[in-house]
């Protein structure tokens, strides 16, 4: 089965079941994780977070976020410190 969504698009994260810390909210793909059976796997990045999480296809959805240009440039800048 081939990923339904692509890497940088902003989707709706969906809470998560019980015992879990996940927040739900609008977040980011950073990777779309190879698979051969089992659910679509995507490692997801939320506004709200500093880390990435590894989550299921059904727990996202489409959403009507967008990136700012603010956000693509504080990343630019982020690996440009941290290469000197």
């Amino acid at each position: 089965m081939p990923h339904r969504y692509k890497v940088g698009q902003m989707l709706e994260l969906r809470s998560a079941p019980r015992h879990s810390n996940r927040p739900a909210g609008p977040c980011e793909v950073m990777s779309c994780l190879p698979h051969d059976k089992g659910p679509v796997l995507y490692r997801v990045k939320s506004w709200g977070e500093s880390n990435e999480r590894v989550v299921e296809e059904i727990d996202l959805s489409p959403s009507a976020a967008v990136k700012t240009v603010f956000e693509d440039a504080k990343k630019v800048f982020t690996i440009a410190v941290s290469k000197r």
